[in-house]
């Protein structure tokens, strides 16, 4: 995958984090941050590649010989060194660190895309000290910038059109795995890159992470809620709602009203300085005021971007200010163990104006 190739800026914030941490430079494995920096992307399958970046500015390509092709956008940017697959990657990685001017006791960070044991194998014998390096450009890509923010967009209104038509698809008889494959084709055939989703319906919809392990046709009244997730030009959607087929139960209605109060509640409370703890805490407490406090056992949300999870959460942990940029998921859910789940999750946004709520597909109670 390739996303709009950025410019040198994001190299050179790199390169004032690794100043900043005190490392002497960051091996960005096939990862999102290699994405992120490079705008070019390559698959992680356990020979090792990636490009070198030191605290001077320097880079270099480290790739298998089998991949030429695909590091070729790489390639034209920076000198590069090859290994064949039957010598491995040590002696090239030597060379790498060598032309890098990494020398004893070099702190070197690993993002993630890269197995610990084909770490260790090309560091051995180097006496650099390899550092683990996954969230050393949070900092950076925590704030998203306006073009990336428009990405989002795109991609979430993507997802409400596929709620859209899934609205006039679910009807009983039909099968979970049935609904899957209408959302994946949907996405698929507009561009996009979905992930497995989520068709929890009747009892299933108790867990909040449901895998699919029934397929259980839809009754005539019956709940089915919808998790679906990818990317479009490399950023991500993620959105949940809850549906009914045929009616609803008294209690059904009861429940689902109050997680969407949960929900708006968290979403007014989503400004500019806002603090995660407490917008967390907007959500449960309406929950847990309702009775049903036992029964919302994950975090509120998760940031989002070129990862469809990206770590930092809105959680009662996280007190870091929310900023201009900040793009992340207001999930509140109810599950009732045996019975039903109801979960309602939408993106939201930091913006120059404040708060965007970017799923425009609506959170009214909705019976099929």
């Amino acid at each position: 995958m390739t996303v709009k190739r950025p410019g040198p800026e994001r190299y050179e914030a790199a390169v004032s984090l690794l100043k900043e941490k005190g490392l002497d430079a960051v091996f960005l494995a096939p990862s999102s941050d290699l994405l992120y920096v490079t705008g070019i992307a390559l698959h992680p399958d356990g020979r090792p590649k990636g490009v070198l970046l030191t605290r001077e500015g320097l880079r270099f390509l480290l790739c298998p010989s089998l991949y030429n092709e695909d590091a070729a956008p790489l390639k034209s940017g920076m000198p590069a060194e090859e290994w064949p697959l039957e010598a491995g990657p040590g002696q090239a990685f030597a060379r790498l660190a060598e032309k890098a001017g990494l020398g004893r006791g070099a702190k070197v960070a690993f993002t993630r895309g890269i197995e610990a044991a084909a770490m260790l194998d090309m560091t051995e014998g180097l006496e650099i000290q390899p550092v683990g390096g996954s969230k050393l450009l949070h900092s950076l890509r925590s704030r998203k910038s306006e073009e990336e923010m428009n990405l989002v967009r795109q991609a979430s209104h993507r997802c409400d059109e596929m709620m859209e038509a899934l609205s006039k698809y679910i009807r009983p008889g039909v099968r979970e795995r049935q609904i899957r494959d209408f959302i994946m084709n949907f996405h698929e055939d507009r561009g996009g890159r979905p992930r497995v989703p989520m068709v929890a319906s009747g009892a299933n919809s108790d867990r909040p992470h449901y895998f699919g392990g029934n397929d259980r046709p839809l009754d005539e009244r019956d709940i089915v809620m919808i998790d679906s997730g990818g990317w479009y030009d490399g950023y991500s959607h993620d959105c949940t709602r809850t549906f009914f087929v045929g009616g609803a139960t008294e209690e059904q209605r009861h429940v689902y009203g109050i997680v969407l109060k949960a929900q708006l509640a968290a979403v007014e409370k989503t400004v500019p300085g806002a603090i995660p703890a407490e917008i967390d805490a907007a959500a449960r407490d309406t929950i847990a005021e309702a009775g049903y406090g036992d029964y919302f056992p994950h975090r509120l949300g998760h940031w989002i971007g070129l990862d469809g999870q990206e770590p930092q959460y809105i959680s009662k942990e996280n007190r870091e200010p929310l900023e201009e940029g900040h793009c992340f998921t207001i999930e509140p859910g109810i599950y009732l163990p045996g019975q039903f789940g109801v979960r309602i999750e939408d993106v939201v946004m930091m913006t120059g104006s404040g708060r965007e709520v970017v799923n425009r597909f609506s959170k009214d109670l909705a019976i099929l």
